[in-house]
């Protein structure tokens, strides 16, 4: 029996270094513990390992074998429970900045016409937009290289889908987000057209310097694509609010800027556009563009889909808010005062727009009431340690970001290192009117536009810039 006991404890505390010895490894790689946390923790795990491995040769009463095996059973079971949350965290802080973004384009053709696939336009008449970006003229080569087609160029959106209904041209060319706002306002498009190919380009995307000091201000687009697209791919930005972090002051700036404010795209001339169109040329258009409207720099984004914000709510539990503005929705009543939202709630907490006092501005900061809800909720629940993983999965899925993994755990070890609250501080930029006119993206159809405020455009600027060269927000906004 004791020689029994002997082998089992030999095989028991043989599995339990192993488990250590990985889960040191582990720690070592995800690298956001402090040196103050890190060395005593790896201390402890080798004297552990060298307890287990002295029990292997030297226990020989029947007493400290049995405590040494349970000791063994139960070190196994804590370490591989924290390998799940380790390679969890360290997965997800690897993948989400190597998202590729994608653009979607569709050829489209008439309803009722006999075209069921892209090799039965062969020789036939394609209409596509003159102002096509780069990424649509990567999507006509696409079709060029799998048929022969006669182009027919347009200037007016308008006028290319009327001639399609009309039979003038036989099909036309795309962008996924032209197709669904046309969709939207063109009486009977939706009904009376059909998709026969879908094309996927990868979208370019320009390289940032890394930001090594801890101490440096700096500047954070978060971007929310709207519902209908996937995390990686380019969609209109119904979200666009600037993040302005000061690790020195511990200050957070959110300035909030309408998804339908007038903007002049970056490298674009001539006929403005609506800043959610920005997002159809993908993220560094959108982020291009508020630098050149705000006058600032913005190193870093984050992209977040709102369509996967109801599976991040619901794992999380719901959330909470203090709501200001009472109105009926699809799914509930919103009273005034505090509400547990679950996710579809939360979605629509943080889209409805048409029932808000100031429409796009209110709504604005309804989006920043469910982000603090959510990081409330993630960083005071112990629920989220029970569906950790899965929680890590669907934030995957969630968030897009090109800050490097290390100076996302650079900024982590800091947090946790010195443990220092921080002041949030939310803003938007103004709008002085707004009318329904012609957009650079959708050239000869009129849609609404919000007017920015210049004073306000202009103050948004000076506090950004302020806090950037680590002024206190009190002392700039005076």
């Amino acid at each position: 029996m004791s020689r029994m006991l002997k082998k089992l404890n030999a095989i028991l505390n043989v599995i339990a270094i192993i488990f250590l010895l990985v889960v040191s490894i582990s720690i070592t790689k995800l690298n956001i513990l402090p040196g103050k946390y890190y060395y005593p923790l790896i201390v402890l795990v080798l004297i552990m390992m060298v307890l287990f491995i002295l029990s292997i040769f030297k226990n020989n009463k029947k007493g400290l074998l049995i405590t040494s095996i349970i000791t063994s059973i139960v070190i196994s079971i804590i370490s591989s429970l924290g390998l799940i949350y380790l390679n969890s965290t360290n997965n997800l802080l690897d993948n989400i900045s190597f998202k590729k973004e994608k653009s979607i384009y569709y050829v489209v053709v008439k309803k009722n016409s006999d075209y069921k696939e892209l090799s039965d336009l062969d020789n036939k008449k394609i209409a596509i937009m003159e102002n096509g970006s780069t990424n649509y003229q990567k999507a006509l080569k696409e079709v060029n290289k799998k048929i022969d087609v006669n182009t027919v160029k347009y200037k007016n959106v308008n006028v290319l889908a009327n001639d399609l209904i009309t039979e003038k041209v036989d099909s036309i060319l795309l962008n996924s987000n032209s197709k669904r706002i046309l969709d939207d306002i063109l009486k009977d498009f939706k009904n009376n057209t059909r998709i026969i190919e879908k094309i996927s380009i990868d979208v370019k995307q320009k390289k940032e310097n890394v930001i090594v000091s801890n101490t440096e201000p700096f500047n954070i687009l978060i971007s929310g694509i709207d519902t209908d697209g996937d995390i990686n791919s380019v969609s209109r930005s119904d979200v666009n609010i600037v993040m302005t972090v000061n690790p020195k002051n511990h200050e957070v700036l959110l300035t909030n800027i309408q998804r339908d404010m007038q903007v002049q795209l970056h490298g674009t001339t001539g006929i403005k556009d609506k800043l959610t169109h920005a997002g159809i040329y993908g993220i560094d258009m959108s982020r291009q563009t508020i630098e050149d409207f705000l006058d600032t720099k913005i190193s870093y984004y984050i992209r977040v889909n709102f369509d996967s914000l109801v599976k991040v709510v619901d794992t999380i539990g719901g959330v909470d808010i203090d709501n200001d503005v009472a109105f009926k929705g699809y799914t509930r009543n919103f009273e005034v005062g505090k509400l547990h939202l679950n996710g579809k709630e939360a979605l629509e907490y943080a889209r409805e727009r048409k029932k808000m006092p100031s429409g796009d501005y209110t709504r604005g900061l309804h989006q920043e009431k469910i982000i603090e809800a959510i990081i409330n909720k993630v960083t005071t629940s112990k629920k989220i340690l029970n569906s950790y993983s899965k929680f890590t999965s669907v934030l995957d899925e969630f968030i897009q970001t090109n800050i490097p993994s290390s100076t996302i755990k650079s900024y982590v070890r800091e947090q946790i290192d010195t443990m220092p609250s921080w002041t949030v501080i939310s803003r938007a930029v103004d709008s002085s009117g707004s009318a329904l006119v012609e957009t650079y993206s959708m050239p000869g159809m009129n849609l609404y536009v919000a007017f920015p405020d210049e004073n306000s455009v202009k103050t948004a600027s000076t506090i950004i810039n302020g806090m950037l060269e680590n002024k206190k927000y009190d002392t700039i906004n005076k």
